[in-house]
């Protein structure tokens, strides 16, 4: 299991997450399915990304389909449509998730 102070300064750090949503982030996180829990996991420590398939999305059709979304928006968004298949679809088939709270951080 991941430490979630590590968690929290990497997405800060490395991701670009808001600092006043960054606990509701590692939150979710933790609260993963046990299968995409491993996966991100096994990313977090090795930077290899496991594919894994829920309703037809992976890791790597996200990143290619949702700009504005990065592998850590990826995994959750993977969480989400196990726990609410219809209702991420929905979400998904729109040009960008709105709200997001985990961007892809842009270099200057």
């Amino acid at each position: 299991m991941l430490d979630n102070k590590i968690v929290r300064e990497r997405l800060l750090n490395d991701f670009d997450c808001k600092a006043s949503q960054v606990d509701g982030v590692v939150d979710k996180i933790s609260k993963m399915a046990p299968d995409i829990y491993a996966a991100f996991e096994s990313w977090f420590n090795t930077g290899v990304i496991q594919e894994i398939e829920v309703e037809g999305y992976t890791v790597a059709s996200l990143l290619a389909t949702k700009k504005n979304l990065n592998i850590v928006g990826a995994y959750l968004t993977l969480d989400w449509l196990r726990r609410e298949p219809q209702r991420a679809k929905l979400a998904l088939s729109q040009p960008e998730i709105a709200n997001s709270v985990i961007t892809k951080k842009i270099v200057k």
